[in-house]
């Protein structure tokens, strides 16, 4: 409804769009809370996570928060409000990383909580480092509602049927696309215990791995938030511009622009993410899977790619194509985590986001050019390559320089991807100019 939000805004004015929007999302987020809650038992049952059916709940009340928290943000992107806008997205992602640390290093966090599980609901309960992730994204998204709740100053439930039927019938089709984005997210890590047999690890249970998994994520903070903060500006961008007759030309320059950036962002993070993990998740017990970070920061560039494309289907009225691409990429992350976890374990769910993003950002092309023809630059795609390939072994390059000393040698190889990713962008430049 984000998108319905910024659509009619400036038609309805501020406050009655602000109300109408909460309104319908309120109602919606109940319903559909709900009925996940009803049929949660079954889908644990299918899912065979009976014995750990709370994450069904976490999940559930994560993603009603997250849906409530989605217009006060849009709303600080229209007023222009953005100094707010990104420090209370900075907030949201450090109280995450807080509470995780909090509820992982201190273990009677946990204990507490449990105590009071006990008591509210006769419930007795053991909490693991899973359950530490999910509380802490909980606890985070909770955090947030407070920091933006000036956003909603004057609200109150209203219910127009032609206002809430108008904007409905334009934020559905982002509903869809959002709600089979998230579930993309969300199905390697669900399938994963059920897809690891117990002895799968020699020296950690599946439920150590997929915690340690949860909270290497956290690392890509960085990444994603400059992700973020492209697509917020990128939005308002292409739509001002959209009338210009160079117009095609300048979204490809976009594009390359993105890629650039993003390499050169990838490429330091990959060649620092061994002193960054010691730093910011000290206990060597989670840090298990840090190797696979890159390649989940990856997996975040080409969905970034793939909304830089997505940006056809918006400019030529055909956002049911954006739908549909989601929906596929799902299934191709279902698919390819069926067939890879049982076989690399957590590996599996990298590859399988990763298989699900490209095939996303090919499909999202060759629809895209027939719909709205933008001018790409190929080049962008190769040096997007071999990125990917050099990130699996540039945290070995330290190494190889160590006779400068390793101090030396991290300052020398970070010098030398800015200069040269530098380099490539002015020629580019003049180029293109």
């Amino acid at each position: 409804m984000d998108m319905a939000y910024c659509r009619f805004v400036y038609k309805l004015g501020r406050q009655h769009t602000f109300n109408t929007t909460i309104t319908i999302l309120l109602i919606s987020s109940v319903l559909l809370s709900i009925s996940l809650i009803i049929y949660t038992p079954q889908i644990a049952q299918i899912t065979d996570h009976l014995s750990h059916i709370r994450y069904f709940y976490y999940i559930t009340a994560i993603l009603t928060l997250d849906t409530l928290l989605a217009i006060p943000y849009v709303s600080l992107r229209v007023e222009k409000k953005i100094l707010q806008f990104l420090l209370i997205k900075f907030l949201q992602a450090f109280t995450n990383v807080f509470f995780s640390f909090i509820l992982l290093y201190f273990p009677c966090c946990l204990i507490s909580i449990e105590h009071s599980i006990y008591s509210c609901f006769n419930i007795t309960i053991a909490l693991n480092t899973l359950d530490a992730v999910f509380i802490a994204n909980l606890l985070s998204n909770i955090a947030t509602l407070g920091f933006l709740l000036p956003q909603f100053k004057g609200f109150r439930l209203i219910w127009n049927s032609n206002t809430v039927q108008m904007m409905w019938a334009y934020g559905s089709t982002f509903f869809f696309t959002t709600l089979f984005a998230r579930i993309g997210e969300i199905l390697p890590r669900l399938l994963f215990r059920r897809l690891i047999p117990s002895n799968f690890y020699a020296t950690s249970t599946k439920e150590e791995i997929l915690g340690s998994f949860g909270i290497s994520s956290k690392l890509m903070l960085f990444i994603t938030l400059g992700i973020h903060a492209f697509k917020y500006a990128a939005e308002p961008f292409f739509f001002a511009n959209a009338d210009r007759k160079n117009a095609t030309k300048l979204y490809g320059q976009v594009m390359y622009l993105f890629i650039l950036a993003a390499c050169i962002s990838l490429l330091l993070f990959s060649l620092n993410i061994k002193w960054i993990a010691k730093i910011i998740i000290p206990n060597t017990y989670y840090r298990n899977t840090v190797d696979t970070v890159p390649y989940l920061a990856f997996w975040h560039i080409v969905l970034g790619i793939y909304y830089n494309i997505s940006v056809a289907f918006k400019l030529s009225n055909n956002p049911r194509y954006n739908t549909w691409i989601n929906a596929f990429g799902s299934l191709v992350i279902l698919v390819m985590s069926l067939l890879l976890i049982p076989i690399w374990g957590h590996w599996g769910c990298v590859y399988a986001y990763i298989s699900g993003a490209t095939a996303m950002t090919l499909l999202g092309y060759y629809i895209g050019q027939k719909c709205y023809p933008i001018q790409y630059h190929k080049k962008a795609f190769l040096l997007l390559l071999f990125t990917f390939l050099a990130i699996g072994k540039i945290s070995l390059w330290p190494e190889r320089f160590a006779f400068l000393g390793l101090g030396w040698a991290y300052l020398f190889l970070n010098i030398t991807i800015l200069v040269v990713f530098s380099i490539m962008g002015m020629v580019w430049y003049k180029f293109y100019e």
